[in-house]
């Protein structure tokens, strides 16, 4: 038995900050390492590390000998490089498909949604028009709405949601040939 790691674990699991300080002298170098091993960049490893340091606090328990405490840390480390992974996958692919649909949406696109916009609010009532065209095009405040036509904020906000909701409904209809 280790008594060392056992008094360092325990300090872990009973979030000692002692504990903490020690593991971090004993063991950040040593993460580094394993960490730059599995393919790392050098500015990503910190930041890996850090994440390991997290699920070393979520799943912290006691240990009797510094061998199975360093296994578990090694699991640790390939499970956060593999985390690391997903997500910067997940963030690329997401920003292709973002960059896709920009692409895709292009000028010609823009033209025709502003055009069934503009038709669209041309279908509204001048005095709602109106109302839409000051808050979401002037900037008029929904208070100084409000003090203009003489009615509550509140009767101003729900007001224009209906109108959104509307003007959403006309805009995701399919077009009518």
């Amino acid at each position: 038995m280790d008594e060392g790691i056992q008094c360092l674990t325990r300090g872990l699991a009973a979030c000692d900050e002692a504990a903490w300080t020690r593991l971090h002298g004993r063991y950040f170098d040593w993460l580094m390492r394993r960490v730059r091993a599995r393919g790392v960049s050098d500015g990503e490893a910190p930041e890996v590390v850090q994440r390991v340091y997290l699920r070393v606090m979520r799943h912290a328990r006691v240990f009797d000998e510094a061998v199975a405490f360093e296994s578990w840390l090694g699991c640790l480390v390939r499970c956060e490089v593999i985390d690391a992974a997903r997500r910067i996958k997940r963030r690329t692919w997401l920003g292709e498909r973002f960059q896709q649909w920009q692409e895709a949406r292009g000028e010609a696109a823009e033209v025709v949604y502003l055009d069934r916009l503009q038709d669209a609010l041309c279908a509204l009532p001048a005095v709602d028009r109106d109302l839409v065209s000051r808050h979401y095009i002037e900037g008029w405040s929904q208070e100084e709405l409000a003090a203009e036509t003489g009615c509550t904020v509140k009767a101003v906000e729900s007001k224009l949601a209906r109108l959104r909701m509307k003007l959403r409904k006309q805009l995701t209809m399919p077009e009518q040939c």
